[in-house]
């Protein structure tokens, strides 16, 4: 039985013996975590949350393995000659705290792969990885993101999951920004430029603020950043000799006096920060790049009695042509508070400077298009994008004080001839329904043609009607669309208006041509004189440029019309019989008029007497007898010789002056006393100029009023 017994318990004991050795082997996984951070949607070199990977297995035990990470957008860290990471790295904690693997990961697009990993599990078969300091382009998907990035693992270890999601993106930068809104008329600056003497001076000055987008956006410089949060403000089209000054430094909401330019709701104030207080404060940064890199921090004052800084400082900003940029860095900040700040800017503009469409505007920067891995781009770098107001974030999107865009126009449809003449389009009302001063300025965007469309004013500020001219002159016949777009800015508002312009065919172009020629005082037939006024009688006489001539010598205009031109005729054709006329309009000629010429040839103005009052003679206004009467003519001697007046039955009567009329060139004045003993009735009153061989040429009768 004792055989028996040990021939059956000894398989027994083996089975266990090998059942208890296979369960001592632990088989080596990993559970894999992460802290995903709300991450700039508008970064290019973002620092996700860590991977960790919590590995379990037999104690002892040696592993070696390769680990990867993949990512949706590119990796961006900072890389050297040969792709190898240097800021990303892989720690291992076997108990005694996270020591750096000392491999290095090799970058490739969008993943980074980390090869002969090596550990030893420790007695307790825990081994904690971890992967920090990885960056990737997260503007690649857009500023606008929905779903968080996930990265995906890959190795010979076995993961659970694999999959894991390291980071939230979010446009972190939200602004109130002077964006086309910039006000260029005159405006003081004082003698000495700090903060509170600008605001004394009555600068003119316009607030940039800066807003987080979410709590902890804006740090300051750490281990693994060049720089902290910097902001970029750009400016452009300020007229010649125009300054801008800005501040040296700017304490945030959460200090104990914010900086604030007085245009936002807030009085103006010269902002104070208290050391260590760890509230928002952006010092302006010297001699950066026009990305918003380089350069060095301005320095802080000394703390006033009170302990805190008084942040009075303030200088210009370098301007060429126009243009210039001014950059800032957060120094400090609450990272459990969403802050923000204002950014004064002061405009210091020669008096009498016209409305100009000067503009300014804020980024993140620096500034960059580098969106892969790097040697040398800054860390961090962000894509140039306008940010969104920051009103919605901060509950005051209704505020009085905010300036607001109000456009009264309607959709415009035009028709016009080719090679016409320019034709009105409407009229735009532009006015500011808010607070504060509002520029504006007007683009036009055109679908086909160009540069057939013509405003009264392009820029401005505040209220303003603004007339639209369409030109079709070197347009085809055919239909032509464009787009006015009103801009105020990024808080104003802006608005659209669509034009279309019709183009039909031109017509026939009519004949210019002249149906005859008289003195333009009666009108009567007859020969003119030279150095007289007369009128051109005709059809199509009018255009944008006309001129007469006879025989080739220019003519002095004074009325044009379709059918009439009054003008002078040359005196230098003195002595002529005849002159061939000719009129041009627009480039069209007429066919050459032959108008005959004489030495005298009287003719009086209707109306064109004045009574000695200097009333208009008329029925209603009668001459009393014995004053004198102003008589208005053309075609008779300018040195008045040979010149006498016929009024009722007197004849030959002397004037009192008869020459040339003051002013108009070809126009003759008679002074006449009217006899005493005349009948104080309505009479005929002709003037009479001696000419060639001695002979009387008179004027056609003129009626006269008389009274007693």
């Amino acid at each position: 039985m004792a055989l028996r017994f040990t021939r059956l318990f000894l398989p027994a004991i083996f089975f266990v013996f090998l059942s208890s050795t296979a369960f001592a082997q632990t088989p080596t996984t990993c559970v894999v975590t992460a802290v995903p951070p709300i991450v700039y949607s508008e970064g290019l070199a973002e620092r996700l949350g860590d991977i960790i990977l919590k590995c379990t297995g037999t104690p002892g035990t040696a592993i070696t393995t390769n680990l990867g990470v993949l990512l949706p957008v590119a990796i961006t860290n900072r890389v050297d000659s040969i792709g190898f990471a240097e800021g990303a790295q892989i720690t291992i904690d076997t108990g005694a705290g996270p020591v750096p693997s000392a491999i290095s990961g090799l970058v490739t697009n969008q993943s980074i792969t980390f090869a002969g990993l090596s550990f030893t599990f420790p007695p307790s078969g825990l081994v904690t990885l971890a992967i920090d300091d990885l960056r990737a382009d997260v503007n690649q998907l857009g500023l606008v993101q929905r779903a968080p990035i996930q990265a995906y693992l890959s190795g010979s270890l076995a993961l659970a999951p694999d999959v894991v999601t390291v980071a939230y993106p979010q446009q972190g930068l939200l602004a109130t920004s002077m964006d086309s809104g910039v006000t260029c008329v005159g405006s003081p600056s004082p003698a000495s430029v700090t903060l509170s003497n600008l605001f004394a001076a009555g600068t003119a000055e316009q607030t940039t603020r800066v807003t987080e987008g979410f709590p902890n956006a804006f740090q300051p410089k750490d281990a693994t950043t060049d720089t902290g949060t910097r902001f970029l403000l750009s400016y452009s089209n300020f007229p010649t000799g125009a300054a801008i000054y800005v501040p040296d430094a700017v304490a945030g909401s959460g200090a104990a006096v914010p900086t604030s330019g007085g245009d936002l709701g807030t009085p103006a104030a010269v902002g104070q920060y208290t050391s260590g207080s760890h509230t928002l404060l952006l010092l302006r940064v010297l001699n950066a790049d026009s990305t918003g890199a380089g350069g060095t921090l301005a320095a802080l004052p000394a703390p006033s009695g009170s302990g805190a800084l008084v942040l009075d400082g303030a200088n210009p900003v370098t301007l060429t042509d126009g243009a210039g940029y001014a950059v800032y860095e957060v120094v400090d900040a609450n990272p459990a508070a969403a802050e923000t700040a204002q950014i004064p800017n002061f405009f210091a503009i020669a008096p009498g400077t016209p409305p100009a469409a000067a503009s300014g505007g804020v980024s993140l920067a620096p500034v960059s298009t580098v969106t892969a891995a790097s040697t040398d781009a800054p860390i961090p770098r962000f894509a140039a994008v306008q940010p969104p107001s920051d009103c919605s974030a901060l509950g005051n999107c209704d505020a009085s004080f905010y300036p607001l865009l109000e456009v009264t126009a309607q959709p415009m449809q035009v028709t016009a001839v080719a090679g016409g003449k320019r034709v009105g389009a409407g009229n735009i009302t532009i006015k500011n329904a808010g607070g504060g001063l509002m520029g504006w300025s007007i683009n036009i965007a055109y679908t086909n043609g160009a540069n057939w469309i013509f405003l009264t004013q392009s820029v401005g500020i505040n209220l303003a009607q603004v007339q639209v001219v369409v030109d079709p002159s070197a347009l085809a016949p055919g239909t032509y669309q464009a787009t006015l777009s009103i801009d105020a800015g990024m808080v104003a508002g802006s608005q659209t208006i669509p034009l279309n312009l019709t183009v039909n065919p031109a017509p026939a172009v009519p004949a210019v041509t002249i149906n005859s020629i008289t003195n333009a005082a009666d009108f009567h037939p007859g020969p003119v004189v030279a150095g007289s006024i007369a009128t051109v009688w005709g059809t199509h006489l009018s255009g944008s440029n006309v001129t007469v001539t006879f025989n080739g010598i220019p003519a002095t205009l004074f009325y044009t019309s379709a059918g009439q031109i009054n003008l002078r005729i040359p005196p230098a054709l003195s002595g002529a019989s005849s002159a061939q006329v000719i009129v041009t309009a627009d480039g069209l000629s007429s066919p050459p008029f032959t108008v005959q010429l004489t030495a005298v040839a009287p003719a009086i103005f209707t109306p064109g007497v004045l009574n000695q009052d200097n009333t208009v003679n008329s029925p209603a206004a009668p001459a009393p007898l014995g004053t004198v009467l102003q008589i208005f003519g053309t075609g008779m001697p300018d040195n008045g010789a040979g010149i006498t007046v016929t009024l009722q039955n007197r004849v030959n009567l002397v004037p009192l002056y008869a020459g040339a009329a003051p002013d108009l060139p070809g126009l003759q004045q008679v002074n006449v006393m009217v006899p005493a003993d005349l009948k104080p009735v309505t009479s005929d009153l002709i003037i009479c100029a001696t000419g060639p061989g001695n002979q009387s040429y008179c004027s056609q009768p003129e009626p006269i009023a008389l009274k007693p």
